[in-house]
């Protein structure tokens, strides 16, 4: 006897759907055999298809955050630090970002009211590391400032004076000194910040060993964090490419292929 198969078997996929799957048998003769006469009959063709009866929706993930087109579509602030912990106190760097303001042109360009900077945040020892945050000091360091302590040698020393109120009529009440020296063992530097307040009758100082290794850290964050906090990052994020077809682009085109040329 003659066993029947598939002619054809085919899958057509719909984005809504699940497969769908036809079966179509073929024309064929069967045969029978026995005892008494022999006869034969014709099978005729059909289909059959399976189809899940209600539409489905493929699952799909949320699309991933695009890069910022302004300043006002900036994401949410993220808060970042680094810190290092000693016997007698802990020092904390993070940055902060600089401040944008539009301009008037209704252009809706935006250009830098305030440069970022980089918060030390000092707070003397309590314990045996613990630390204690309400007697914490904190020292802004302008960009010119991080530049000193980058291109600080190891037997080199700097220091900084901040004066909250200058040209205010409070100031000289609120002072801070912050030191950078060599270490006698020349194994690091010793962070020193100096704190005079006098509208609270504050008179603190706090001193912290950094080594050399942690010192490169703080390095290397600086040199990371520096075009941030120019707002270089932000104007690299709206570079586009332009089509110039003035007399001014040629020539620049031609200074640009000159100076290919020589390099």
């Amino acid at each position: 006897m003659k066993i029947l198969q598939a002619q054809s078997y085919t899958t057509t996929t719909n984005p809504f759907s699940i497969p769908t799957h036809s079966f179509i048998t073929p024309k064929l003769s069967i045969p029978v055999r026995h005892v008494g006469p022999t006869f034969s009959s014709t099978l005729q063709q059909f289909s059959i298809t399976c189809r899940r009866p209600y539409p489905f929706q493929p699952k799909q993930s949320p699309p991933p955050p695009s890069p910022s087109s302004s300043v006002g579509e900036l994401p949410a602030k993220i808060y970042v630090g680094h810190s290092i912990y000693k016997a007698k106190a802990v020092l904390t760097v993070s940055p902060r970002p600089p401040q944008f303001t539009t301009l008037n042109s209704g252009s809706g360009a935006f250009k830098i009211s305030k440069e970022g900077c980089v918060m030390l945040e000092f707070a003397p020892a309590a314990g045996a590391y613990q630390y204690d945050w309400n007697r914490k000091q904190v020292f802004s360091l302008s960009v010119d400032e991080i530049g000193n302590l980058i291109s600080l040698r190891p037997r080199e020393s700097c220091e900084f004076f901040h004066d909250l109120f200058i040209g205010k009529s409070d100031e000289g009440k609120v002072r801070k000194f912050l030191k950078v020296k060599p270490l006698l063992d020349r194994s690091g530097h010793m962070f020193n910040i100096s704190v005079e307040n006098k509208l609270e009758n504050i008179n603190e100082n706090i001193l912290i060993p950094v080594t050399k290794a942690e010192f490169a850290v703080f390095n290397s964050l600086f040199d990371f964090i520096m075009p941030s906090l120019l707002g270089w990052n932000v104007f690299a994020n709206t570079i586009n490419p332009e089509v110039n077809n003035t007399n001014q682009g040629i020539e620049e085109d031609f200074e640009w292929n000159k100076f290919n040329r020589i390099m």
